[in-house]
């Protein structure tokens, strides 16, 4: 019958959809693996105290303006936090954490002192 054919080409695609929707999540499993596993490495890094040029290039041309980018929205936020804050009096500990600890530690800090 003509409907057989049709209803086994169908069971075979979605049989071959679901073994690349498999093989997709054993990729991303592996790969978060081998992420996760080289942060404890990465990890172990001590720093020895001297500036390289490199160090201070990445931290003024990506650190300093993303941390910029992080105190303005920081304050963008706490304006949108404050009806909830303010009732609840926890204004100023939500400024603490979304304006001044960002404020002090990219822009207050000196180079080379992460």
């Amino acid at each position: 019958m003509p409907w057989e054919s049709v209803l086994s080409s169908e069971a075979e695609i979605m049989c071959e959809g679901s073994l690349q929707m498999k093989n997709s999540i054993i990729f991303l499993m592996a790969f978060f693996c081998m992420v996760c596993s080289d942060a404890c490495v990465f990890a172990a890094d001590e720093p020895t105290g001297d500036l390289s040029t490199p160090e201070v290039v990445g931290e003024l041309l990506w650190v300093r303006p993303l941390g910029f980018m992080n105190v303005g929205l920081g304050a963008i936020f706490y304006v949108i936090s404050l009806p909830v804050t303010l009732p609840l009096r926890k204004a100023d500990e939500a400024k603490k954490f979304l304006i001044t600890y960002p404020y002090e530690y990219h822009i207050k800090r000196p180079i080379g002192k992460m």
